[in-house]
């Protein structure tokens, strides 16, 4: 899950990554699927299918035509659907399909301000979804992340238990190597670790080839090195609330002391100098490869025995061994990048508004998508038996797994599996029944949320498609070269003073006014 840039000026929308597939499974779905000449053989004239066009999941890289999943959703619902792949260039050329899903708060604003999207209204959720409004309106704040002109433009997901958190995943191989016994906790003790990683040849060969840590600083939306910055509590590019004040975590004072910190640390050889265009898959496989000791990873990918990094190492690196912990506690706390609550928007097409009984139809397909466990299923794990099953033998609630043949989603992409899930809008109830218990609870032990997240949830201000992408990439420059020693820290103020002449003025004083107005109970 992205960022993105918006204005209230025609923008094309930029569709993101950010949403974990649909949640867990249930046996339903070996039950057949509803007979459609039922209604004729008992003497009735069955109605003609409804014509809908479904955007497909937006993680998904294509369309699937008449996949076993679509064809099982036309049956159940008496419709049939056209799948389409949302682009920029089909929303502009007015191919906008009747239902789909967007992935951040700006990408739904882009849509709106080019007059596709239907305005909604939270009494025809709760009419229409009442299982899945009794959850969400627990969280009401989300509701306003996508209001503009005082009316509501999506259908917002939430997610409490975010598997996608990030804590630190140790080499503990390394750390015994160097005389460390316990796993750091504080900053302190992760500054000792990361400097025995570089200094006393944790990998045994004899040279000085490793560091303490590798960075993503100009590859994400934001700095990397989250989990440094939370240490001093605070998050660039985030807007934070301080005494009633919103700030921006790029130009708080915290940041500098963030950024001397790590500035230290590159200069005595403990960061890897490719930290600039290291990524997340990068710097995963230096940890494989014995260039680096630490790295920021989700929970979901660390936490566990069976979890994918964990089975990756033990593949590539068989006699290593590591450990997740927390992030490190420091001056200003712990923590790391968290999005909060917010997971992804569902909208619908203008062009439904005079539609009355396509708008029902699709309020019928999502309350099922909400609360049917079998329509949940089926598009967001396919069969049970086939592709996926409980974890456990005999089990009826709880983790499920893919089959053999399912693993990866392009794979279960060709039977229609994903493309039409949508994901977190599943209830609370369904949630609880059909988790991993030993994930929910690595998720509780391990994650700082909500200590470092987005004080207006991630909503597109007025001036962000002005200012915001310039900004980011002004903060990159700056910060890769305060830390690299190629600028004096000092030159933080030069950066702070550029800033916000360059539009972080204008974008602060809408983050206040749009915090007051909206999210400031």
């Amino acid at each position: 899950m992205k960022l993105k840039k918006v204005s209230k000026t025609l923008l094309p929308a930029m569709l993101t990554a950010g949403l974990l597939a649909g949640c867990g499974g249930n046996g339903g779905n070996n039950a057949a699927a509803p007979d459609a000449s039922a209604g004729a053989n008992a003497g009735t004239k069955a109605e003609a299918p409804m014509e809908i066009t479904w955007g497909i999941h937006l993680q998904a890289p294509g369309v699937v035509e008449n996949s076993q999943v679509q064809k099982w959703l036309e049956e159940k619902f008496n419709v049939k659907i056209k799948p389409v792949k949302v682009t920029d260039a089909s929303i502009a050329s007015g191919e906008v399909p009747d239902i789909f899903m967007l992935g951040d708060p700006a990408n739904v604003t882009a849509y709106q301000n080019q007059g596709v999207l239907m305005n909604l209204d939270q009494n025809m959720l709760k009419e229409k979804m009442p299982e899945y409004y009794a959850d969400i309106e627990k969280n009401n704040a989300l509701f306003q992340t996508v209001t503009i002109d005082d009316k509501l433009w999506a259908i917002p997901m939430f997610i409490d238990l975010k598997p996608y958190d990030l804590g630190m995943l140790w080499r503990k191989d390394w750390l015994d190597k160097v005389g460390i016994t316990k796993a750091p906790e504080t900053l302190d003790e992760f500054e000792k670790a990361i400097y025995a990683f570089a200094q006393k040849d944790p990998d045994g060969n004899g040279q000085k080839d490793t560091y303490g840590l590798t960075g993503t600083a100009t590859s994400t939306w934001s700095s990397g090195f989250y989990s440094i910055f939370g240490a001093f509590g605070v998050e660039p590019t985030m807007w934070h609330e301080k005494n009633g004040e919103i700030m921006n975590g790029s130009v708080m004072p915290e940041t500098k002391e963030a950024l001397a910190k790590l500035r230290q640390w590159f200069a005595d050889g403990v960061i890897d100098p490719e930290f600039i265009t290291d990524t997340q898959d990068s710097y995963r496989k230096k940890l494989y490869n014995n260039r680096i000791g630490v790295i920021e990873e989700q929970i979901a990918k660390g936490a566990l025995p069976d979890a994918a990094t964990v089975t990756e190492m033990k593949s590539l690196n068989p006699s290593a061994e590591l450990v997740f912990t927390k992030n490190p506690k420091g001056p200003g706390g712990d923590g790391s990048w968290d999005w909060g609550v917010k997971s992804n928007f569902i909208v619908i097409s203008n062009k439904v508004k005079d539609q009355p009984e396509k708008l029902n139809k699709l309020f019928e397909i999502l309350r099922a998508e909400s609360t049917d466990e079998e329509t949940i299923n089926m598009t967001s794990l396919g069969v049970k038996g086939t592709h996926w099953d409980f974890t456990e033998s005999g089990a009826a609630s709880g983790a499920t797994q893919f089959k053999a043949g399912f693993e990866k989603a392009e794979e279960r992409d060709q039977a229609g599996i994903r493309l039409f899930s949508l994901g977190n809008i599943t209830t609370q109830a369904y949630r609880e029944k059909y988790s991993n218990p030993a994930l929910n609870e690595a998720i509780k032990t391990y994650s700082s949320a909500p200590r470092q997240t987005d004080a207006l949830l991630f909503s597109a201000l007025p001036s962000d498609g002005k200012y915001k992408n310039d900004l980011t990439s002004l903060m990159q420059k700056y910060f890769a070269q305060i830390i690299s020693g190629e600028i004096p820290l000092e030159d933080f103020d030069k950066f702070v003073a550029e800033w916000k002449s360059r539009g972080g003025d204008e974008l602060t004083k809408e983050a206040n006014e749009m915090y007051q107005a909206q999210f400031k109970k």
